[in-house]
């Protein structure tokens, strides 16, 4: 599942090779990743519009759209300007890239964006394979409104503000606190579990109960977890998306009965407000 880090790094790799670029063509292959919106409103709307910028917005990458059929040949740096296509990944959601001439074929595609150089931008997702029922499917809208928290990222996540926000949630595991996106924006499951583990904080721990200490660790973990791993993406993925990248770095997240990397213990794994989530008992019991 992308998290934080990995849409950085998909806005990043997309803004270089998209800003400036039209839509020339979009192709919807699966109706139901579309929200609020129809194919055909994407299909009349969308052509001819340049991308003018693709940022992440919590879990959701946002391409920004300037211009129009007959409009100016490229687009303003304005990742703000115009209406806005949002694409939330959710579980699956995986992007494909394709420059002039390449074959664009992808495992499980929901919509492509065809460019005015020959090149694509090709969404997929496999859980919406008839064969995986109920699993969480990514989607697609024009300027979604989302309720979102404080971004990790951002001038406003001080330690002081997760303090209080971690205050307000009553006896609510911090693991909980970290992945509910009303509260922190971007954070997941296997992020989570990584900044828990560099923090040596147990996931069931009170948020409201924590000492400053811990809180500190907490906020310290977070900034430190996301710009490393932001960082192993960059050299991974390098210039090309191809689907979602191995996170071979991850330390706890995935590896259970595994060593804990820090002292040995085999990796915990447990069930946590319906995720599976990765300890170690000896470093965060």
């Amino acid at each position: 599942m992308a998290e934080l880090p990995e849409l950085v790094v998909y806005a990043e790799v997309l803004a270089r090779h998209l800003v400036g670029r039209r839509i020339a063509a979009v192709d919807v292959a699966q109706p139901r990743v579309l929200r609020r919106t129809t194919a055909a409103d994407l299909q009349a709307g969308l052509p001819g519009r340049a991308i003018a910028g693709v940022v992440r917005r919590g879990k959701t990458l946002a391409l920004s759209l300037v211009g129009g059929v007959g409009g100016a040949a490229s687009a303003p740096p304005d990742a703000n300007a115009g209406p806005r296509l949002d694409v939330h990944l959710m579980l699956g959601g995986e992007p494909y890239l394709f420059g002039p001439g390449e074959a664009t074929t992808v495992p499980q595609p929901t919509l492509a964006l065809r460019l005015d150089d020959g090149g694509a931008l090709v969404f997929s997702d496999r859980h919406f394979d008839l064969l995986r029922p109920g699993e969480a499917k990514m989607w697609v809208g024009l300027d979604q409104k989302e309720r979102a928290g404080v971004d990790p990222t951002g001038a406003g996540f001080t330690p002081e503000a997760f303090a209080a926000l971690c205050r307000k949630q009553r006896l609510w595991p911090i693991k909980a606190v970290l992945c509910d996106q009303r509260l922190v924006a971007g954070l997941g499951n296997a992020y989570a579990d990584e900044i828990l583990w560099e923090a040596r904080v147990r996931p069931r721990r009170a948020a409201s109960l924590m000492t400053p200490d811990e809180i500190a660790r907490v906020h310290a973990a977070t900034g430190q977890v996301i710009a490393a791993a932001t960082d192993a993406l960059r050299a991974i993925v390098g210039d090309r998306l191809r689907g979602e990248p191995k996170r071979d770095f991850l330390r706890v997240h995935h590896r259970a009965r595994r060593a804990c990397p820090r002292c040995g213990t085999k990796i915990a794994a447990e069930t946590l407000r319906d995720r599976i989530t990765n300890w170690c008992p000896m470093c965060q019991g």
